[in-house]
């Protein structure tokens, strides 16, 4: 299977109007195959219903430094090789039937990449936190109400000061090129990336400026599972779009605790400046480079693993301790009271009924910060839809040096965050913001989520108190986790329909 041929066969089955709906935002469980979403799949980018699958990547961060008219002929020239949601199902089977690697092609503007293409501000999406941008400390958001609360400070207490230089700028659009699949030579990737690189480089001279290349790559364990730099299996609860995704669940562990699947308006809106009015769609992204102190980790979980002992009277296991807080051991199964040891337990079929108390995976547990799986239902009767609409798709990638026991802290190596979703405040801030930064989330006192939660706010200064049970044993240990993640940048981005880009050359706004 060639590019020329999948790209040929996107032009073919489109609906003879394509102002008639053909997908309903509340739509979940998709068919990929179905004749009558064609016209929708082919106009959405990857990356979105999905992960791109490849295992090397490269984020070039564009500000654009020509006339509009000039800014837009690039766009439009870049448009035909945007990898679209048909196309990278497409080119994933291609891969599995053929071994052939295929190219993943990306572009996502911010507000002030529309702005510099002239584009009518009724045609640009109106999120307002992708219309504040990311550095605006100033701008007010409410992620309440149920247990959440209205935020009085920068909604995610950083200090764009502190930002790595690039970021700083003001940045317009982000391109992302992916390539490789798990068992290709890394520098056979990253060749090609740079063949493309190269490509755009030449395209968009006198056009724009590269702020910044972020190379990203899968990290993966001994059994070939991606994680993430302090070793836990990452990925796994991320919401699923398709019904074949679904299906993979169902048959894997089941699903009648935990439904992993969500519509496709839980990362979907129309866009504005789309071809069609119902039919072309885009989704918000969040990117933030996240570095990670891997040593810190590892020593204060060694500290928090001393106590447990202590608590105990035995030997606890450091995997255990690290797993109360990230929620999961290492392996991707669910910490709970009966985790004396690793266990074999699910890893996505679960929810929090039998551990009210928060025993056996601690609320303030990264996991249970940032998917509370019924909790607020519990504590504050909120429903449980309008608590799953507060999902994100997360498709980040790690970074820098692929060493785990490093020698020093704060290392080159974390993870390029990236998380599409239709409603920046209400998704992503509410998850960061009213979830992993409160310290009174789910309950009073909870502490701020180890992990994510407050990283330069200082929101929770009192140490935290960690009520478990262990062997049948309830036990209350002190300690606070501290500095283990670091902001070094990020943005508020909208990933266009391929038919915005592909008419910039015709149309002016």
């Amino acid at each position: 299977m060639k590019i020329t041929s999948i790209k040929a066969n996107q032009e073919q089955n489109t609906v003879t109007d394509p102002n008639r709906p053909v997908i309903k935002l509340s739509q979940s469980q998709l068919d990929i195959n179905d004749p009558a979403l064609r016209v929708v799949f082919e106009d959405l980018q990857g990356n979105i219903l999905k992960g791109h699958g490849r295992s090397h990547s490269l984020h070039l961060f564009l500000q654009f430094t020509a006339s509009s008219d000039r800014n837009r002929e690039w766009v439009a020239k870049i448009a035909p090789r945007l990898t679209s949601t048909l196309e990278q199902h497409q080119t994933s089977l291609d891969y599995k039937h053929s071994g052939k690697e295929h190219l993943f092609t990306g572009l996502m503007l911010s507000c002030s990449g529309y702005q510099a293409l002239g584009i009518e501000d009724q045609k640009i999406p109106d999120d307002k936190a992708f219309r504040a941008g990311m550095k605006d400390i100033e701008f007010r958001y409410d992620t309440g109400p149920g247990g959440a609360h209205k935020r009085t400070v920068n909604p995610l207490n950083d200090n764009p000061k502190n930002w790595e230089a690039p970021f700083q700028e003001n940045i317009d659009a982000l391109v992302v090129l992916a390539y490789g699949g798990e068992n290709l030579e890394a520098k056979k990737s990253e060749d090609y990336l740079n063949e493309a690189l190269e490509k755009i480089q030449a395209e968009i001279a006198g056009i724009a400026t590269i702020l910044s290349i972020q190379k990203g790559y899968a990290l993966r364990n001994n059994n070939g599972r991606i994680i993430e730099h302090f070793g836990f299996v990452d990925g796994i609860s991320n919401p699923v779009f398709f019904k074949s995704d679904f299906q993979r669940w169902e048959e894997k562990e089941g699903t009648e605790l935990y439904d992993p699947s969500a519509p496709f308006g839980l990362i979907a809106v129309n866009d504005p400046g789309g071809q069609s009015a119902a039919n072309s769609f885009g989704s918000y992204f969040v990117y933030r480079k996240m570095q990670q102190n891997i040593k810190g980790f590892s020593d204060q979980t060694k500290q928090f693993t001393s106590l447990l002992s202590n608590a105990v009277e035995r030997d606890i296991d450091p995997e255990l301790a690290g797993a109360f807080v990230f929620g999961r051991f290492k392996n991707g199964t669910l910490v709970t009271t009966n985790s004396r040891e690793i266990t074999k337990s699910l890893s996505n079929n679960f929810n929090y009924d039998t551990d009210t108390e928060g025993l056996g995976c601690p609320f303030q547990s990264h996991i249970r910060k940032t998917n509370p799986r019924g909790d607020t239902h519990r504590k504050n009767s909120v429903p449980m839809p309008s608590e799953r609409s507060h999902r994100i798709a997360r498709r980040g990638i790690s970074y820098g040096s692929k060493d785990l026991s490093p020698a020093s802290e704060w290392t080159d190596a974390g993870l390029l965050f990236l998380s599409c979703q239709s409603d920046i405040e209400q998704q992503f801030l509410v998850m960061q913001c009213a979830w992993s930064d409160n310290p009174n989330f789910i309950n009073e006192g909870t502490g701020t989520d180890p992990i994510t939660g407050g990283q330069n706010a200082g929101l929770d200064k009192e140490v935290k108190k960690w009520e478990l049970q262990i062997d049948g044993k309830k036990v209350s240990i002190d300690f606070k986790y501290k500095d283990l993640v670091k902001i070094r940048g990020g943005e508020y981005f909208f990933a266009p329909s391929i038919s915005f880009c592909k008419k910039l050359n015709i149309n002016h706004s």
